[in-house]
């Protein structure tokens, strides 16, 4: 099956929706917007026109076979979103949890993904304003311990 054909100055490709999904190609489009005038037409259940007039002068059948290449992109950057969708909401939600320790004591669902995650609470800070010490304050009795040590030398 030939999905490109190319006109006097566009490129017409047809694309399978089984194949590639609305919001990849919205996504493979939104790259060649400097490039190319797009317009999308068909039946989003059946069959997706994109056509792409070439803003300047260009090879045809090259922005058409990048346009192409771009929906692969975006098709398996979309997979790969899905595949890994539960890993970035746990990565995310002991995010919040580390630096907003009171959230799991009013929330039901945080004490759940703590106990599957074996996140020690008791080692969370209880006040995460208390982290924030300046290294000058923090330090300063080592600093004047050596300041003395050096005078008595």
């Amino acid at each position: 099956m030939n999905n490109m054909n190319i006109t006097d100055n566009s490129v017409i490709i047809s694309v399978n929706p089984n194949l590639y999904a609305l919001e990849t190609i919205y996504s493979a489009s939104y790259v060649f917007l400097d490039r190319a005038y797009i317009l999308l037409n068909g039946d989003p259940k059946k069959e997706i026109i994109i056509q792409l007039q070439p803003k300047e002068q260009e090879d045809l059948k090259k922005l058409g076979g990048e346009f192409l290449n771009e929906l692969i992109n975006y098709g398996d950057y979309k997979k790969r979103a899905e595949q890994t969708k539960e890993i970035r909401e746990m990565l995310l939600q002991r995010a919040i949890i580390t630096n907003d320790p009171s959230t799991i004591q009013d929330n039901e669902e945080f004490k759940a993904i703590i106990d599957e995650l074996e996140i020690d609470s008791k080692n969370c800070p209880t006040n995460p304003k208390e982290i924030a010490i300046p290294w000058e304050e923090k330090y300063e009795d080592k600093k004047k311990g050596k300041e003395n040590e050096n005078k008595t030398e």
